[in-house]
């Protein structure tokens, strides 16, 4: 897998806190949260640790501001696709599709999303799945069904049935088991996972 070291290059903050985040995205995805320690952010980010004890307190100051800013950013790139479309099928094909090109640009931030055990290092954090980001998800379809484009039956039934074989896919790309590039099968995902839901 590669690993950026920039997604958060489009974020509020200052450069320091901009270096040490991204580091801390790449090690607590490649090394794990509770084996990545301050010196090794230290050692990734070129910030010095005292810059990181003043900055965010410690190692469980970074995870939270990490996942604040994580969360955010991708609320943030969700409502923009939101607002471009009226129909909630539209809304369902561009969130899949901004999805895929998200995990091909940015894979070690989609497997932080999917992998990692967010409540074992924030512990009183909700889980990663009750975030801004998937209730974005679960919106749009509680939307199409106020709408009468999806089927009138319980919203997070129709969320999972529309998004959890997109985030299967997904899971199986960043695993690297596809027999395909991933680009392969996002259309036919998209068509078939919107029929599952769709009056």
């Amino acid at each position: 897998m590669v690993f950026s070291k920039t997604f958060f290059k489009h974020q509020q903050g200052s450069p320091l806190q901009t270096k040490v985040l991204n580091s801390a995205l790449r090690l607590f995805v490649e090394q794990g949260f509770h084996k990545t320690s301050i010196p090794d952010l230290v050692a990734d980010s070129g910030v010095s640790i005292g810059s990181i004890y003043k900055h965010f307190g410690d190692k469980e100051g970074v995870a939270k501001i990490l996942m604040v800013r994580l969360f955010d950013e991708l609320t943030q790139q969700q409502e923009a696709i939101i607002a471009q479309y009226a129909l909630s099928r539209d809304q369902y094909r561009a969130l899949v599709e901004w999805m895929f090109g998200f995990a091909l640009e940015f894979p070690d931030v989609m497997a932080f999303l999917l992998y990692a055990r967010h409540q074992d290092f924030l512990p009183d954090t909700r889980s990663a799945c009750s975030a801004k980001p998937f209730m974005v998800l679960r919106d749009v379809v509680a939307r199409g069904i106020a709408q009468n484009e999806i089927k009138q039956q319980d919203a997070l039934i129709m969320a999972a049935v529309a998004f959890g074989p997109v985030l299967r896919i997904l899971q199986l790309y960043l695993d690297g088991v596809l027999p395909k590039p991933l680009a392969d099968y996002r259309d036919e995902l998209i068509q078939t996972s919107w029929q599952a839901i769709a009056l």
